[in-house]
């Protein structure tokens, strides 16, 4: 398992979190995502033979937000 931390911009509300969140966890190889509103970041932990990163920045636009 890999872990990697991504800043996200246009979080504004404990909906997004768990829209991010949600959007995430339903990636196979995702195994934790972990959304932080104050500090715009997103802890992510996965497998990096079940999923690749570009998949992962993928989901979180696709979510509406944008990972810097």
């Amino acid at each position: 398992m890999n872990e990697m931390t991504v800043s996200v911009s246009g979080m504004k509300s404990e909906d997004c979190i768990q829209r991010i969140e949600s959007a995430l966890l339903s990636l196979n190889g995702i195994e934790r995502a972990l959304a932080d509103l104050k500090e715009e970041l997103v802890t992510i932990v996965y497998d990096e033979e079940a999923v690749e990163v570009s998949a992962i920045m993928q989901t979180i636009e696709e979510a509406g937000y944008q990972p810097v």
